[in-house]
C-alpha cells in the first residue's frame, strides 16, 4: 500500500538551517520509498542548498501562487489548508512544531524541536514568536503523534502540555559519515589557522556568546601558544555591545567570525579544529556538537541534558558561572591527547529516518479520523 505524506517545507526554501538539514536529510534516508510519496508545501522555492531533493523519486514540491502566497505567515496560516486538501492526502508532517490553524480532519505527526517559544522567547524574532504563541498549543493537541529530537525536549513536552507521553517517540538528528566524506574531498577553505578552537551556531543571547568571550579573555592569560578562536555563525539578534566587543576582539588577531561559509569549509573546519566550546543556555538538541564529535574534536559544552545525550561521558560538561574554570579546562584538555568516540550509527541519519518512517506507520495503520 503506498502512502500521500503531506508536509510544511517552508524550512528548505532559506539555507541550511537545524530544521531544513532534518527535514532534508529524513527524506533522502527514508526507506521504502516508492510507498511514501511526500508532497512539499512552501510559499518560495527550494533554496539551491536544499535541490537535491527534488531529484528523489518520491518527492513532489507544490509552490504557492497568487498575493497569499507572497508572506510565509498568510500562506501557511490561509492558503495552505486549502492546497493540503487537493492532493487527498493519508497524513500530515508538521515540521516545525505547527500546524495551520484552520486545519481539516487529516492525521498530523508534529516533530518538535524545542520548547524555546515558552523558555527564551526574547531569542525569537517577533513574528515568528507571535504566529508560534497563537497556534502551537492547538497544534499539539490535534497530533496524532509528535516526533521529538531528545529526551529532553520530549519531557519539557509532555509537562507543558500535558500531553500523554505513550504517543511521543524520538527521532534523534543525525550525521552521515560518508557525506562527510565527499564534502571533504570537495571545496576546501584558501587556508586555515594553524591552531585553533571553534564555536558553530547563530551569535544571539541563547547561545551564550557574552559568557564565552570571557573564557577566552581568561584563556589569554593562562596560555603562551599561539591559538585562535575560530566562530563560525551568522550574526543573530544579539546586544549591539556585545557585536562591539566581539569586533575589538577581533582586531587582536585571535578572534576570527565567519558569518557565510560552505559546508565544505565548515566540516574543514570541524576536522582540524583543536577544541569546540558550545556554551548554549538551551538547545532541543545541539547539531554543531554532534558534528564536532563526529570528527572525534575535543569540546566542552555548557551542562545541559540535551548535551550529555549526544556526548554521554566523552566530553567535559562545566557550569556557565565561571569563566575561569572553563579557560583552565580548554588549556587541559588541548594537553590532552583523549579523543571523544561516540555512537554515529545511533545518531545517523539513516537511523532517524527508520524510526520516523516507523512512527508515521504507526499513526496510518489508524487511518483517517473521519
Amino acid at each position: 500500500m503506498s502512502y500521500k505524506i503531506g508536509m510544511d517545507a517552508r524550512p528548505l526554501s532559506t539555507r541550511v538551517s537545524g530544521v531544513g538539514r532534518l527535514i532534508s536529510e529524513t527524506l533522502k534516508f527514508f526507506p521504502d520509498k516508492k510507498n511514501y510519496e511526500f508532497f512539499l508545501f512552501s510559499h518560495l522555492p527550494i533554496h539551491e542548498t536544499h535541490q537535491s531533493i527534488l531529484e528523489l523519486p518520491n518527492v513532489t514540491f507544490i509552490q504557492g501562487k497568487g498575493i497569499l502566497a507572497k508572506k510565509g505567515a498568510t500562506y501557511f496560516n490561509i492558503l495552505l489548508p486549502f492546497e493540503i486538501k487537493k492532493y487527498k492526502l493519508d497524513l500530515f508532517w508538521g515540521s516545525q512544531q505547527v500546524i495551520p490553524p484552520y486545519f481539516f480532519n487529516l492525521p498530523v505527526v508534529l516533530t518538535y524541536c524545542d520548547l524555546v517559544l515558552y523558555k527564551y522567547p526574547e531569542a525569537m524574532r517577533f513574528l515568528a514568536r507571535l504566529q508560534q504563541r497563537l497556534v502551537q498549543k492547538k497544534s499539539v493537541d490535534k497530533s496524532k503523534f509528535i516526533l521529538n529530537i531528545s529526551e529532553q525536549t520530549r519531557d519539557d513536552l509532555v509537562k507543558k502540555f500535558s500531553y500523554p507521553i505513550e504517543n511521543t517517540g524520538i527521532a534523534y538528528p543525525g550525521v552521515s559519515l560518508d557525506e562527510i566524506k565527499k564534502i571533504l574531498n570537495s571545496e576546501k577553505p584558501s587556508s586555515l589557522p594553524e591552531k585553533y578552537v571553534l564555536s558553530v551556531s547563530t551569535l544571539e543571547p541563547r547561545k551564550n556568546y557574552s559568557f564565552l568571550l570571557k573564557v577566552w579573555k581568561e584563556f589569554r592569560k593562562i596560555n603562551s601558544e599561539k591559538l585562535v578562536w575560530v566562530i563560525i555563525g551568522k550574526r543573530g539578534w544579539e546586544k549591539e555591545d556585545f557585536f562591539n566587543e566581539l569586533e575589538e576582539e577581533m582586531k587582536k588577531g585571535d578572534v576570527i567570525l565567519f558569518e557565510k561559509i560552505s559546508d565544505s569549509e565548515l566540516h574543514h573546519y570541524y576536522k582540524n579544529a583543536k577544541a569546540f566550546l558550545f556554551a548554549s543556555l538551551y538547545e532541543g538538541f545541539g547539531i554543531p556538537l554532534l558534528e564536532a564529535l563526529a570528527h572525534k574534536v575535543k569540546s566542552i559544552v555548557s551542562d545541559i541534558p540535551t548535551f550529555h545525550e549526544i556526548g554521554s561521558d566523552q566530553i567535559t560538561y562545566l557550569g556557565t558561572e565561571d569563566e575561569k574554570i572553563w579557560a583552565e579546562e580548554l588549556k587541559k584538555i588541548l594537553d590532552s591527547e583523549k579523543l571523544p568516540e561516540i555512537d554515529l550509527d545511533f545518531f545517523s541519519w539513516e537511523n532517524s529516518s527508520k524510526i520516523t518512517k516507523e512512527y508515521f506507520d504507526k499513526v496510518l495503520k489508524l487511518g483517517r479520523n473521519l
